[in-house]
């Protein structure tokens, strides 16, 4: 039979554009979709008021959020988020693998352990590390989780001024600081106040647009098609996919495309709904199930002095001392990472009393802010459906398990900026926040049995046997660290699978 690719794949994110790159590069003929533009208004869009309040380059769709119609910080233009993440790239531990040593009271057994390991994916961290150009610390400063056995491709600079303080107050809180492991170009960098959220100025920031996709158009002959919405699969009554339809966003027109392969990479929201509409749920029941992004808290310091935030780049350190518990709080958290205060307009957006403009600037200088990561814990009834108006509804709600341990990180994060000289601090938690869904996972988990997941551990549907899922919806348990890095790994791990097997 003849097919007009071999291998068609939905979204150009961390796992879509890895895949695309891997593929390609073997020689296959290569069709990555992307319903979003590839973005070219490097000046407009590190504008505040567009990027973050506007969100003109986040994925425009209405979601049905709890009840509410929202629109997500979800990345809307191709390189998906990595286009718009704030770069870290950090390996989960091992542990992660294994969820049932931490949360055997709140998991059925089939979830304690993920149907592969962590050495299973140790060689693919490495290539991914490789592709996404990696800056990182001394592997040995990195307690608890995974690390690289031969060292960081790349090196990552000194701390700044303000953060040569936080490493001595963290140091004094008795933890292990240590520069965070960036996808940076930091020779090209241009040290922006502003990361997170804004597409990188002189693309030094590593996204799969400048490693994977725009090398593989022009080495590899990959083809790409922005503003284009995969409406649905079409099935036979065999267990393969026989086509998909594809609508393009700017015309109306819809086009019926063959492959060998089909493999959807739109995100943990993303590939369930196309999964649905084309009437792929399996027999788990798990389909669109499991909706995780992290918890966490926020802890902010207040400091005598100019911290550099409002002027140039200071997310630099990180620590790991908490990620699988402590003596003083057994229970697994995650990793905690300085981040940057976005600006005047968020300030003022999130604080909690209104501030005028003067105001919010003197704290904008003299801000100090610090993130820890919690797992949001998977639960059924957090969830994606379809509503019979054709919109996507969201429903999720923290579990009060990932609510204490998040209270418990903020008073930690708390007691490390006063042993770093804050004046002031303050915290919040994110278990009300239901618009801010970084780090979705969970809603396509893989595993052994098709009674419990929605793939195998190829990544595979388990009742069609030419459909792959490699974005974070793969994963059972939302990790203590970004999944981006564990993404792209398990795309280069699933390529490699096909190309073994002669998948395609």
């Amino acid at each position: 039979m003849g097919y007009d690719f071999d291998a068609i794949i939905i979204g150009s994110g961390a796992g879509g554009g890895t895949i695309a790159h891997t593929l390609a590069k073997a020689g296959k003929r290569v069709l990555l979709v992307e319903r979003g533009p590839r973005f070219s208004d490097v000046e407009a869009f590190q504008d505040e008021q567009r990027m973050l309040i506007d969100k003109e380059a986040f994925d425009d769709r209405q979601i049905q959020v709890n009840g509410r119609s929202a629109q997500l910080h979800i990345a809307g233009i191709l390189g998906g988020g990595t286009s718009l993440y704030g770069g870290v790239l950090m390996r989960p531990s091992p542990y992660d693998f294994h969820p049932g040593k931490f949360y055997d009271q709140w998991l059925p057994r089939h979830l304690w352990d993920w149907p592969i390991a962590y050495d299973d994916m140790a060689p693919y961290f490495d290539q991914a590390e490789i592709l996404f150009g990696v800056a990182g610390d001394k592997p040995h400063k990195m307690l608890n989780i995974g690390t690289p056995s031969h060292g960081y491709p790349a090196t990552v600079p000194p701390l700044e001024p303000i953060n040569q303080q936080l490493e001595k107050g963290i140091k004094a809180a008795g933890l292990t600081p240590f520069h965070l492991a960036f996808g940076i170009n930091f020779d090209t960098c241009l040290r922006c106040s502003k990361c997170p959220g804004f597409y990188c100025p002189n693309e030094s920031r590593a996204s799969t647009v400048m490693r994977a996709i725009d090398q593989a158009i022009l080495d590899y002959n990959l083809k790409v098609q922005t503003l284009t919405e995969a409406e649905n699969l079409v099935t036979n009554t065999s267990k393969k996919v026989t086509a998909i339809r594809l609508r393009c966003r700017k015309t109306g027109t819809v086009e019926e495309l063959t492959a060998k392969t089909y493999i959807l990479s739109a995100g943990a929201l993303g590939s369930p709904v196309i999964l649905m509409k084309s009437g792929l749920t399996g027999r788990s029941g798990q389909l669109g199930r499991n909706y995780m992004y992290h918890c966490g808290a926020l802890a902010a310091g207040l400091f005598k002095q100019s911290t550099g935030g409002a002027d140039k780049f200071i997310k630099q350190l990180g620590f790991t001392d908490l990620y699988l518990g402590s003596k003083e709080f057994p229970h697994k958290l995650g990793l905690a990472q300085t981040v940057p205060i976005p600006g005047l307009l968020s300030l003022q957006e999130n604080f909690p009393v209104p501030i005028p403009q003067p105001i919010a600037k003197f704290l904008l200088k003299r801000m100090l802010a610090i993130t820890g990561i919690v797992e949001d814990l998977p639960q059924e009834e957090n969830r994606i459906e379809i509503g019979q108006d054709g919109k996507i509804r969201l429903f999720h709600k923290f579990h009060s398990y990932d609510v204490f341990r998040s209270r418990y990180y903020m008073t930690k994060l708390k007691r490390v900026f006063r042993s770093a000289g804050a004046v002031l601090c303050f915290g919040a938690m994110g278990h009300k926040d239901d618009i801010h869904t970084s780090h979705q996972v969970g809603t396509t988990r893989f595993g052994k049995d098709p009674n419990t997941s929605v793939l195998d551990q190829d990544c595979r549907l388990h009742d069609h046997e030419n459909v792959f899922v490699v974005d974070g919806g793969f994963m059972p348990n939302a990790l203590g660290v970004s999944p981006a890095l564990t993404i792209a790994a398990n795309a280069l791990r699933v390529g490699d699978i096909m190309l073994q097997k002669a998948i395609i």
